[in-house]
């Protein structure tokens, strides 16, 4: 039986996990004292907030890590294998960490909409994404546990199985989830088949990204440490390189149909309030920094990759920001006016302190496993 190991650095990292947690309890005290409604920046224009597109954050984040790991034990990428289990921890960790955000964005254990979504699940309505969104759910997250137990326990033929199967739930999910705001014909800039896709290429992002920082902070000597770090680079270049080319065909798009819905929606990235964030944080800090700085390192520099895999996050992010706030702000009525209307939203800061504690609940998970499972891996 494995003896639970505690040391100086876990004793570290958990104490800070726990600080960040820590921060979400103004939000829920919130919640619970003054209701959902007084408590968040959301309203019946824009609904869905920083705690939905947080949701879909780091559910992305965990998609991602489950195809690197998928790769490890499935696929044979020998320049993962070190890291598989850690790797399979920190999915399933980034998923519960999701559903954390996602119970408050529906209100909390005192309000109808969990309820509501609980029972209208049962109602079996098979024609809803979100109905196939949670069925993928309901399997993936105990698969992912499960994963990880037989990665522990060196079962090869059931690993590859249970690999397999997590990888085709993990995507399905994730697509779903995108669809969910990709069939609605009344949001253009949700309502396009790249709006899929970049959930995709975000998710595979953040995953190597998570990975890479996790090489950085928890540095130990591996026989295949820079055979791992150029793997991992060159991935996120070139899934940066896809993004470069979807960002080039929705402007194309845009630019042929001008004055048609969509045409004039995309005007909320190129000059509307959303302008900066798309052009600052998505393109430059998001894609152009961590490219440069790839190449320069030459796919080589652990330093220099943690640094790209930062401005990565960032930029996934503010894409999945700019894509769930900018479907809803503009007012699509007015498409057909001179010029363009848009609403406001700003995030609360009951919001923002649980987008952080799902973070911290995350890192929370990921350190205990780290001292209550046996993680060291052999080559």
């Amino acid at each position: 039986m494995y003896k639970a190991v505690i040391n100086a650095e876990n004793k570290k990292y958990l104490y800070i996990s726990l600080g960040i947690f820590a921060i979400s309890f103004y939000g829920i005290l919130q919640i619970l004292v003054q209701g959902q409604e007084h408590s968040f920046g959301v309203s019946r224009e824009i609904p869905l907030g920083l705690l939905l597109l947080g949701y879909a954050f780091f559910v992305g984040t965990s998609v991602g890590l489950s195809v690197i790991a998928t790769l490890s034990h499935v696929f044979k990428f020998e320049a993962y294998h070190l890291r598989s289990r850690h790797i399979a921890l920190l999915s399933f960790a980034s998923l519960i960490g999701a559903f954390f955000l996602i119970f408050w964005e529906l209100g909390g254990p005192f309000q109808l909409q969990v309820l509501r979504f609980v029972t209208n699940y049962f109602n079996f309505e098979v024609s809803s994404p979100i109905w196939w969104m949670s069925t993928f759910y309901i399997f993936e997250t105990p698969l992912l546990g499960l994963e990880l137990l037989l990665l522990i326990k060196g079962d090869k033929k059931s690993i590859f199985w249970a690999g397999v199967i997590g990888f085709i739930l993990g995507i399905l999910a994730y697509s779903t989830l995108s669809m969910v705001f990709a069939v609605n014909a009344a949001k253009p800039l949700w309502h396009t088949a790249q709006f899929t896709i970049s959930f995709i290429l975000g998710a595979l992002l953040c995953g190597g990204g998570v990975v890479t920082l996790l090489m950085f902070l928890r540095q130990n000597e591996e026989p295949n440490r820079e055979e791992s770090i150029s793997a991992i680079s060159k991935m996120m270049f070139f899934v940066l390189l896809a993004s470069i080319f979807i960002h080039l065909w929705m402007g194309i798009i845009a630019s042929y149909g001008k004055g048609t819905l969509l045409g004039e929606s995309i005007k909320v990235l190129s000059s509307g309030p959303l302008a900066f964030n798309h052009i600052v944080f998505e393109l430059l800090v998001g894609i152009a920094i961590p490219m440069a700085l790839l190449l320069m390192s030459k796919f080589k520099s652990l330093p220099m990759s943690a640094l790209a895999s930062v401005c990565i996050i960032i930029g996934v992010f503010f894409n999945r920001y700019d894509g769930v706030i900018g479907g809803q702000i503009i007012k699509v009525e007015s498409i057909f006016l001179p010029a363009l209307e848009y609403g406001s939203y700003t995030p609360s800061l009951s919001e923002l302190t649980i987008l952080i504690g799902g973070a911290g609940l995350t890192m929370i998970i990921y350190e205990l496993g780290q001292i209550f499972l046996p993680m060291r891996e052999v080559h």
